[in-house]
């Protein structure tokens, strides 16, 4: 198995170079204007896009990726991290909580390997893994958004409550 993830690295890092050109909406923009930037993201990825599974942006079939009960941490957290590096060269940016350990991050990124979305040429497409439900999370004991939206939806479905009205701090 050593080797076979030896090759799979390299597969994944060298998928990075394959990155498309941006699109042409992207001609003489000023890639440090932050709002036009985010503006221009939402155009090409709702007007201009069309989406495609992951596998096939990234050209990294959902076959090489071994079963997670295959790897051991170390293993998980190799791939996993290496896979999330070359998500965020294509601008996708899977949100999981803060202090999640990078090995159990690896069957997430197996789960949403054949999703589609709208490759960017530029920006940030946050992939969201947790519906917001804390009787649903999929990160208990590390996910705090969850416990704060419904503290915030009790507070304010009962005025009287002392939970003070704060806007919640979301992942991305």
């Amino acid at each position: 198995m050593h080797r076979y993830i030896e090759q799979l690295i390299s597969d994944i890092r060298q998928a990075t170079w394959k990155i498309r050109p941006p699109h042409e909406i992207w001609d003489g923009v000023d890639p440090d204007d932050e709002v036009e930037n985010e503006d221009l993201s939402y155009v090409e990825e709702t007007i201009y896009g069309q989406k495609e599974k992951i596998s096939a942006i990234t050209g990294i079939r959902k076959e090489l990726l071994p079963p997670p009960d295959l790897l051991n941490i170390e293993q998980a957290e190799l791939i996993a991290t290496e896979l999330e590096k070359m998500l965020n060269v294509f601008n996708f940016f899977p949100d999981f909580p803060e202090d999640f350990p990078a090995h159990l991050r690896y069957p997430f990124l197996i789960n949403i390997w054949e999703n589609e979305y709208v490759p960017l040429s530029f920006g940030e497409l946050h992939i969201e893994l947790c519906s917001y439900d804390a009787n649903e999370c999929p990160f208990p004991g590390y996910c705090k958004i969850c416990n704060e939206i419904t503290a915030q939806m009790e507070a304010d479905e009962n005025p009287q409550s002392k939970i003070p009205d704060e806007e919640i701090d979301l992942p991305f």
